[in-house]
């Protein structure tokens, strides 16, 4: 059992989220429009542009140069439905003017691109979340821009000043995301180019926070680095103190927390891999459960709790095309709304929609109900109830108890610093029932607790002087619960609390 960590009231407020992420060009459109009637806008009155309907298919692209129309207002327009969700904040990918349909290779950090909607888009959408208490995250590079961008193209054209924003070669080559060469790298060694980005308060991290977002997630993090991270919050911190910063490293992202002072949060691919690797039969439970702990020591708990879990995204395969069933998509979905940290949602996985690598992940999201898979939306509904419901799975700490056990299944306890705030979760990935007694090295369910499974598909039990007997179906996963049995008697009394 970890050491109580006292936690500030940002770090429970950030992890008590439920985010969802949204490519914008493929999210939906707004103001009734059809595919063919938004890409007749001038927007879009270009030679490499090529339009599509919204049910073609996304394979078979010219790469980042095919649309279908999906825009800030259209998200606006859908977001009744995520509040039904249970959603409570919104990551889009990056929204600034740009050649390409992702947006990652921006020719002005400064406006919101037309295809969008343009400022005044952004700005609606921004009211319309606030006003229904939700959060919005926008994505920032700071590690490239487009060759078409203006600073760019005076570098190349001679200004000398703009030449020492990026890295070039004598021969006139330059280093580039990649060696993707329309994209080359910015000299984040310069000063003046810390200054736009994000030192004073004209930059673009500090623009856009003063025009209502709530939070940035940087790309690459590994490009951008630890100790431009670092800055990077001591200039945004004071000024806008409840803004997170997160950054994305497709790893074990331990070092940058052992820095310190730098991102809040990270993007915790470690364990969307040991997830996928774990329901793939390539690892066994003593590497899931392992996992589960090494991120808590290295990451410590503020910024395990501040960090994103996700099995998609729009760098991946989907979740369904990845684990080949929904029985496994299901305890995916168990695991990824109850271990540490803030469950991010890539838009569609709700109702299953499927696809392949990129492109093929960024298909346009279905909005004919007879599409969905009905049984997902409903258990993704269901764990996000019992999440927020329950403080232990927002911000509690874990104790992995699966690395004592015999069989084939994750087992942790969260907990928070108040008696009876606890969760027990139990992923049985084995063909055998998981059948035992099981210790619990917790001092605060107390003998005789009853304990109840939130997800309705394991029998009750209780606690038994600090142990639990469980029995939990193959492949199957359970959430327990206490609660307070007797109308004249309480276990958890608040004398016992901190």
């Amino acid at each position: 059992m970890n050491p109580a960590t006292p936690l500030d009231a940002l770090t429970r407020k950030t992890a008590s989220q439920v985010v969802y992420q949204i490519f914008p060009e493929r999210f939906a459109i707004g103001n009734g429009l059809s595919s063919a009637e938004k890409l007749a806008q001038a927007a879009y009155d270009r030679a490499d542009v090529v339009k599509r309907d919204w049910d073609e298919s996304t394979l078979n692209q010219p790469w980042g140069q095919q649309f279908y129309g999906g825009d800030l207002d259209g998200i606006a327009d859908k977001l009744d439905y995520l509040q039904d969700l249970g959603i409570t904040g919104v990551y889009l990918t990056p929204v600034f003017t740009a050649p390409s349909n992702h947006k990652y290779d921006a020719v002005d950090f400064f406006s919101v691109d037309p295809m969008f909607g343009g400022d005044a888009a952004l700005q609606r959408l921004t009211g319309a979340l606030h006003a229904r208490g939700m959060t919005l995250t926008l994505d920032a590079v700071l590690n490239h821009v487009s060759d078409q961008n203006p600073w760019f193209k005076a570098a190349q054209a001679g200004d000398a000043a703009k030449r020492d924003w990026f890295s070039f070669r004598a021969d006139g080559s330059y280093l580039c995301w990649q060696d993707f060469g329309s994209m080359p790298e910015l000299n984040l060694s310069n000063g003046a180019v810390r200054d736009v980005l994000y030192r004073k308060p004209d930059s673009l991290v500090q623009y856009w926070l003063g025009k209502g977002i709530d939070n940035w997630r940087f790309d690459v993090a590994q490009d951008v680095g630890i100790e431009v991270a670092q800055e990077m919050r001591r200039c945004v911190e004071p000024h806008f103190p409840d803004a997170i910063l997160l950054g994305e490293l497709n790893g074990f992202s331990g070092s940058w927390f052992q820095a310190g002072g730098g991102f809040h949060g990270m993007m915790n691919y470690w364990y969307r891999t040991a997830t996928l690797a774990w329901l793939a039969g390539e690892i066994d439970a003593v590497q899931m459960n392992r996992a589960l702990a090494d991120a808590r020591a290295a990451y410590g708990l503020p910024g395990l709790l501040c960090s994103w879990n996700m099995l998609s995204s729009h760098d991946t395969p989907r979740l369904i095309t990845t684990v080949g069933s929904i029985e496994k998509s299901r305890l995916a979905l168990a695991m990824l709304m109850t271990m540490p940290g803030v469950p991010l949602l890539y838009y569609g996985e709700e109702i299953g929609m499927e696809g392949g690598a990129d492109p093929d992940c960024r298909r346009p999201m279905r909005w004919n109900e007879a599409e969905w898979n009905q049984a997902q939306r409903a258990l993704v509904k269901q764990l996000i109830t019992i999440r927020q419901g329950n403080p232990a799975l927002q911000y509690g700490d874990v104790t992995v108890l699966g690395d004592r056990l015999a069989g084939n299944a994750l087992v942790f306890l969260r907990h928070t610093d108040q008696p009876g705030e606890a969760a027990l979760v139990v992923v049985n990935l084995s063909n055998q029932p998981l059948q035992t007694r099981l210790l619990l090295p917790y001092s605060h369910w107390y003998d005789g607790v009853p304990l109840k499974d939130a997800l309705g598909t394991s029998s009750d039990t209780k606690v038994q002087a600090a142990s639990v007997l469980l029995d939990i179906a193959p492949h199957s996963a359970a959430i327990y619960q206490a609660y307070e049995p007797y109308q004249n008697y309480t276990f958890f009394k608040p004398r016992n609390r901190s």
